[in-house]
């Protein structure tokens, strides 16, 4: 899904450190067995990073780092030779002066001074790491157990509370430390509180019910800690891998356009229209899909084209990003899935004849719109045409073959060297506005349509054409 590029870099632009604000900030670092290096200060903007501030160790393996100035929120690191040593927390609320002391021999044993929501955080890490432990030697346990089995049943109701102490512990720093980041972050790793969805031994399909309810529930659910309107989030290496982008690749199975925008529109509510926030993860979302290779998800790009970027309060993207955007949305929307497919009233080799697709009779038929100097297209063209003659019969299919230009020698020899004999059109006049209605400013595009001229799918190849298509055949039998 090839659409602008300007956006791409937004994302990027909004997490970038603003230096110019009022209050001092001061970081002494001291590492031990250091002596005479440079070290940077620098800033997690999610899969990016972002050098703040330099300062040279002393023969004692001690550094400040020190400006008239406040950072801004979020989880900063310590690096070294270009290598990350050590992550911490800065609330940004006027209080981050602290000192940080560590060895060089192991970075993970660190020391904070003046810094109890620091010190808060290895506590947390640390006892999360001990959760984690014990979680994976219970789903091993599970693993081994019999199937039914009163050790099994027990190690499964034993997990529906698993969570709980964890819970618990993120309750109480995140209340201890409201306001500061700390609370934020321990919040946004809190998994929500599962409802047993156990079901009678007796019901029927009871496995994929508990399942689906689960789903569900995690679908609804898995986001209801993040808090949204902090953007102190967004500088930190965890929120876009970790949640963000696992919300949209694991916990959004069922990838219809249709199930998604819901989603889509809950999160872009919880945060005021233009925040940094707001803006971030829209760019974010609109990238993702944009980039999908999941048929009908253009639905969703168009969806947030005219839903939240062309809408009257989006001022922050450029005119060209505007009007490429109008552009995808104009190509591409006449012909999106479950859409009746626009018609095509063209002519035949012979000129004598015009053929409608809506004229049609088929039980499915084939859109292929191509061109015969496209190097793709004389290579997907005589796939297309197996597939034509394997399904023609078994499942009534027909092909509705468009040359897309306008040398009509060219295509009467790719016809007849193809040995091309389905229903064979061109547009040599360009009445029938191919090119934006069947977005054709690349080929070869195929779409399959069923017996109502609906369109089953679209941006398809000959491959996955043959397995749709089989998918049709095996259900007829």
């Amino acid at each position: 899904m090839k659409i602008m590029k300007q956006i791409l870099i937004t994302g990027l632009l909004i997490c970038a450190v603003n230096l110019i604000q009022a209050q001092p900030y001061r970081i002494d670092v001291t590492i031990k067995g250091l002596a005479d290096s440079t070290i940077f200060l620098a800033v997690h903007g999610g899969t990016a990073k972002y050098s703040v501030d330099t300062a040279v160790l002393d023969k004692n393996g001690k550094a400040s780092f020190s400006k008239p100035r406040t950072l801004e929120g979020g989880m900063y690191f310590i690096a070294l030779n270009g290598v990350a040593l050590f992550d911490f927390l800065v609330s940004a609320d006027g209080n981050d002066s602290f000192g940080i002391i560590t060895g060089k021999d192991d970075y993970s044993k660190i020391e904070f001074v003046n810094s109890p929501e620091n010190t808060a955080m290895l506590a947390y890490l640390d006892y999360r790491n001990q959760h984690q432990k014990k979680y994976e030697q219970m789903i091993e346990k599970l693993k081994a157990s019999a199937e039914n089995s009163d050790e099994q049943k027990e190690l499964r109701n034993r997990l529906l509370d698993f969570n709980r102490p964890l819970i618990a512990f993120s309750d109480s720093l995140a209340d201890k430390y409201e306001g500061k980041f700390l609370a934020t972050v321990v919040n946004a790793f809190k998994p929500p509180v599962e409802p047993d969805f156990n079901l009678p031994e007796d019901e029927p399909d009871r496995e994929r019910k508990i399942a689906m309810n689960y789903y569900l529930f995690n679908k609804e659910h898995f986001l209801d800690n993040i808090n949204f309107e902090d953007e102190r989030i967004l500088r930190t290496p965890f929120f876009e891998p970790d949640i963000l982008d696992y919300y949209l690749k694991n916990v959004l199975v069922f990838k219809e356009a249709d199930s998604i925008i819901p989603c889509i529109d809950k999160i872009m509510a919880r945060m005021p229209i233009g925040s940094r926030t707001y803006r971030y993860i829209l760019s974010h979302i609109f990238n993702f899909y944009s980039a999908s290779a999941v048929m009908g998800h253009e639905k969703i790009v168009i969806y947030l084209g005219e839903n939240y970027y062309l809408q009257p309060e989006t001022t922050w993207e450029s005119e060209k990003f505007r009007n490429d955007l109008i552009n995808f949305i104009h190509r591409n929307k006449p012909t999106l899935i479950g859409k009746t497919s626009p018609d095509l009233l063209l002519p035949t080799p012979d000129g004598k004849r015009y053929e409608s697709i809506h004229g049609l009779t088929a039980n499915y038929t084939v859109l292929y719109f191509y061109d015969t100097d496209c190097g793709h297209c004389k290579e997907e063209t005589p796939r297309i045409k197996a597939i034509y003659d394997k399904y023609k019969n078994r499942l009534g299919l027909e092909v509705y073959a468009v040359y897309v230009q306008t040398d009509e020698q060219k295509w009467l020899d790719f016809i007849d060297k193809n040995k091309l004999d389905w229903i064979n059109v061109w547009d040599p006049y360009r009445t029938g506005n191919i090119y934006n209605t069947f977005n054709t400013a690349t080929t070869p595009q195929i779409y399959l349509l069923d017996k109502n001229k609906e369109i089953i799918a679209r941006r398809l190849d000959a491959e996955n054409l043959d397995k749709l298509l089989q998918i049709y055949a095996n259900r007829k039998q």
